[in-house]
């Protein structure tokens, strides 16, 4: 066992040395030099499929410019160019597809001024380190290649340089790409170089074609009015039809043992997470104009007691998801949940499970039939149970599955409503009039004699 364990340490050495040999091969500017073709004129030359060793070993030669065309290999060693070219002023990189990483870094005593990298669609970031050291530099053009994310020392550490260039790359805006320009004041150091600042546009999924400056502005806008402790997120970027970016943000306050919501929410905030917390009411989020946006609203594992202040609400009738999972709800207004449900376009979603429902004749047939009737929203039918009890008919029982007759024992119990007791009295009273008028025609026509009203009247 011991022996076998030393083999596999000697194998796994091995294996690494070879790893780290391939990729100071495939690195190495000698490897690439038998396919390349140069031409040389006037201290500028250009290399196509790499550099050939005549032109690596010419120190002497005086090469001011030099541009890579097509480099075959997917790294590229500039420790080694600069050895073979240390007079370079000016290093162009193009058309490179293969090229994804840099080895080594350009030293302190580079005399290039303006490093130019185009064409390069695999080539997704470039470490600070490379650059850091460069005194000379003066222009760094980035435009049309695969970069997506960039740190925030690599436009920052070369002390001379005055122009960036970064548009037409695949930036990816979201933390971790370019997010930390959100933070840069305009008239910032960095915000200075970058010269394109306005023509570069994100490429990732979420923001895909809309202009980084106005992500960037939305991102900084989101972090200072985020309340706390809650945590923010863009979740989606939209476009009205003037073309106007509008975020739909995500503000999470979950578990942050809160007692009443945030008093202040982001700009177009959509979605408020609130599960978790020691809310017991949701007065405020009635009250409080800055949640009528809000279309996603998760009070699940709270303390809320009722609800009825939903209703007659305008955000009653617009909203999208309402969670209420794991709260004290005993009942709720159902005829206003009617007539919210019926009028909403928006509603997608509704949780009610894990609450100790009141199973009783009066409350459980208009709340199942409320259960039945919008079952394509409310999504857990099977955890909607009536509250722990002795009866064990009714004790954890599904309420949308439950028989009536488990809750209404006798024809006495069948359940009134208020408005049915008003629509009897007005019926019964529409039978009395249409009786009463039907007797007295009757009448008029046998006997001719008007009814009693009509003697009276004035």
């Amino acid at each position: 066992m011991y022996g076998l364990r030393i083999i596999m340490f000697i194998l796994m050495c091995i294996t690494r040395t070879n790893t780290k040999n391939y990729l100071q091969t495939e690195c190495s500017l000698s490897v690439y030099s038998h396919g390349a073709h140069c031409n040389y004129t006037k201290a500028y030359l250009v290399c196509k499929n790499g550099i050939s060793s005549y032109w690596l070993q010419a120190n002497k030669r005086l090469i001011k410019h030099l541009q890579i065309v097509s480099w075959p290999g997917p790294c590229l060693n500039v420790d080694h160019l600069e050895l073979s070219f240390p007079h370079l002023e000016i290093l162009d990189i193009i058309n490179s597809t293969i090229l994804r990483t840099f080895k080594g870094k350009f030293n302190q005593d580079s005399n290039i001024q303006t490093l130019s990298m185009h064409g390069l669609p695999h080539l997704w970031e470039i470490e600070p380190e490379v650059i850091a050291e460069m005194k000379e530099l003066r222009l760094l053009n980035l435009t049309g290649n695969g970069l997506r994310h960039m740190k925030e020392n690599f436009v920052k550490s070369p002390l001379q340089l005055e122009k960036v260039f970064l548009a037409n790359n695949k930036w990816d805006c979201s933390n971790g790409g370019l997010d930390w320009l959100a933070m840069e004041k305009e008239s910032g150091r960095t915000r200075t170089r970058v010269k394109d600042y306005y023509r570069i546009l994100c490429h990732h999924q979420l923001y895909k074609g809309k202009p980084l400056h106005t992500v960037m502005d939305i991102i900084k806008m989101v972090r200072e009015t985020c309340p706390q402790p809650c945590a923010c997120a863009m979740t989606h970027v939209v476009s009205d039809a003037a073309g106007t970016v509008i975020p739909l943000i995500t503000v999470d306050c979950a578990r942050r043992r809160l007692t009443e919501p945030p008093a202040a929410l982001p700009p177009n905030s959509t979605t408020l997470r609130l599960e978790g917390n020691k809310i017991s009411t949701i007065r405020h989020l009635v009250q409080n104009p800055q949640y009528r946006r809000l279309m996603d609203l998760y009070l699940d594992n709270n303390t809320i007691h009722s609800i009825k202040e939903l209703e007659g609400t305008e955000w009653f009738t617009t909203f999208r998801v309402l969670s209420l999972r794991g709260n004290l709800l005993k009942q709720i207004p159902v005829y206003a949940f009617d007539k919210a449900f019926q009028s909403n376009n928006n509603i997608m979603n509704v949780y009610l499970g894990h609450n100790p429902w009141r199973c009783d004749c009066h409350f459980i047939p208009r709340f199942q039939g409320l259960l039945l009737k919008y079952k394509r929203v409310i999504r857990d039918l099977p955890d909607i149970r009536c509250s722990k009890s002795d009866d064990k008919t009714i004790s954890l029982v599904q309420i949308s599955t439950m028989p009536l007759g488990n809750v209404c024992h006798s024809e006495m119990e069948l359940p009134i409503s208020p408005i049915n007791i008003v629509n009897i009295v007005l019926l019964a009273c529409l039978l009395l009039v249409v009786g009463r008028f039907l007797y007295d025609w009757h009448r008029f026509k046998t006997t001719g004699q008007l009814p009693w009203i009509s003697k009276i009247l004035p």
